[in-house]
């Protein structure tokens, strides 16, 4: 048996069933199928107690979640999966009365923001967009466990972490692609580039790898093509971090998230990612106010070097100065709320992919250090924050016609 008939046989099988969590007051639906059966990799470690991924576990923890002042499911999933959104501050102001397109070229900012304003900046951390990248989703569960207990899943307290969010009106999602994490490995510790790029974008029905930017030629993903389509799309083939044209926004777990962002005045945004590289936070969207995309440069420059020096990651960072060119959901989010947007890429597994030509990594993750970053990302972010407000809404000048 070849490689490519391996990776057929490794994805085929029979649909698994899921059981997804009831709205409120709502009696538990039914147990419902996955459309393609979970990816087996022979071999695979065993994740450790504190490495709490998996649906079932993501829906619990929310649900018993009572620390936080609101809860919200902000979408299903084509699966019904709910995508819950934990809140922890203070979320009792009006709506707006205006989005924030308008109320940011009205007479005043305040008609956006409120009068008052929110007494705290609002953040909004994001992980689990692409469901085979477990590592961010894995922090999201440490860090609500924290918020809810004092001490993650680990047995860990991390007490200045916890009054650096206190200062702010917090949101949290833990998991926004939950039919891809369903069918997704728990983790890819261990394993190389091919088995990360089968387990995260997919094979056709021939073994071949579909390819990172392959993923990105099909929205949706040609489901009908597939053997297996990874995790990084929704149970409808749709790759939400790319759920990014105006006026045609497909999957209601993108709508959830901008109707999120914009309802609730979000300032700044954590987007986790994964992906076969030693952690780092990405330059920012070009696209976007200049203005922002300076300030952005400047805080993934200090989360880097907050990476660097907790030893995460073996590269000395270079300024992040060139913005990126890409539309992704990032850019709809700042369009949204005006929100300062940054992705956090998580590594699986090594500081570089084992790859043809072989390329050896120098180092290996734990799993600790595979999460580890998501803390160390929150910690600079919501400092920097603090030192200087994320965003300038407005000056409040009354323009004449």
């Amino acid at each position: 048996m070849n490689r490519r008939e391996f990776m057929a046989g490794m994805v085929a099988g029979t649909a698994l069933p899921i059981l997804a969590a009831p709205r409120e007051g709502e009696r538990p639906r039914e147990p419902l199928p996955t459309r393609f059966k979970p990816i087996e990799i022979p071999g695979l470690a065993p994740r450790p107690e504190f490495w709490k991924v998996r649906p079932q576990e993501i829906m619990d923890v929310c649900a018993r979640a009572t620390k936080c002042s609101r809860k919200e499911i902000i979408a299903h999933t084509p699966l019904g999966y709910p995508v819950y959104a934990l809140f922890y501050g203070d979320f009792n102001d009006a709506p707006p009365q205006t989005n924030w397109s308008a109320g940011s070229s009205s007479t005043t900012w305040k008609n956006y923001m409120g009068n008052p304003p929110p007494a705290k900046q609002t953040f909004l951390f994001v992980a689990g967009i692409h469901g085979a990248e477990p590592e961010c989703v894995a922090g999201a569960m440490n860090l609500i466990q924290l918020l809810e207990t004092g001490a993650d899943f680990r047995g860990r307290a991390n007490p200045a972490l916890v009054d650096l969010i206190s200062k702010y009106r917090f949101i949290v999602v833990p998991c926004a692609n939950m039919d891809g994490r369903a069918i997704s490995p728990d983790h890819l510790h261990g394993l190389g580039w091919h088995d990360f790029r089968a387990a995260s974008q997919g094979t056709w029905k021939d073994g071949s790898l579909i390819g990172w930017r392959g993923s990105k030629s099909w929205f949706p993903l040609p489901l009908d093509k597939v053997s297996y389509p990874g995790g990084y799309p929704n149970a409808d083939g749709f790759n939400i971090m790319h759920d990014a044209a105006p006026g045609h926004i497909r999957t209601a777990e993108g709508r959830g998230l901008l109707q999120l962002a914009e309802r609730w005045r979000v300032d700044a945004v954590l987007n986790g990612h994964s992906y076969e590289y030693a952690p780092t936070v990405l330059t920012p969207g070009a696209i976007d106010a200049p203005d922002k995309v300076v300030r952005a440069n400047a805080i993934s420059d200090r989360i880097n070097a907050a990476i660097h020096a907790a030893g995460l990651n073996p590269n000395k960072p270079k300024p992040n100065r060139t913005p990126r060119g890409t539309i992704n959901l990032n850019t709809v989010l700042a369009l949204a709320s005006g929100a300062l947007t940054l992705t956090l890429e998580c590594s699986v597994s090594f500081d570089k992919p084992i790859k043809p030509p072989k390329v050896k990594p120098t180092r290996t993750f734990t799993f600790d250090e595979l999460m580890e970053p998501v803390f160390v990302t929150l910690r600079e972010y919501l400092a920097d924050g603090l030192e200087q407000p994320f965003l300038v809404r407005g000056d409040d000048r009354v323009y004449t016609d």
